[in-house]
């Protein structure tokens, strides 16, 4: 974990606290998310968040992938800690199959939606 300027750099992702009040995540192109990754971006979150709840706004990669343990480790207290809203970015039609399967199975408990453009993300998170 590199820590420079608000921004700290994990070994698939790089989290950072924005300006405007939103926590930025983006994973890098053609990695595979696993529940350590997870568990190392929630403790990014405890180093920047301050036991606070922020809108969370996710880039996901190219090719980047999710395991099963990823998406429930998402879903539990500890993985929605610092969660008020989410909104992911993507823009292949694989991304859109595991959006809607996360949604419909795993029922995350804070409002989640999908988006293809950062605007219209930062716009509903707001």
């Amino acid at each position: 974990m590199v820590i420079k300027d608000n921004i700290i750099k994990l070994e698939k992702s790089e989290v950072m606290f924005r300006e405007d009040g939103i926590v930025q995540i983006c994973f890098d192109d053609n990695c595979e998310v696993d529940t350590k990754d997870c568990e190392d971006i929630v403790s990014a979150y405890d180093q920047l968040l301050k036991n606070k709840k922020y809108p969370l706004l996710h880039f996901l990669g190219n090719y980047t992938t999710f395991t099963k343990g990823t998406r429930e480790f998402s879903v539990t207290e500890r993985g929605m800690q610092y969660s008020a809203a989410e909104a992911y970015i993507f823009s292949s039609l694989a991304h859109k199959i595991v959006a809607n399967f996360y949604i419909k199975i795993n029922r995350p408990p804070v409002t989640t939606k999908f988006f293809t453009n950062e605007v219209e993300a930062v716009a509903w998170l707001k």
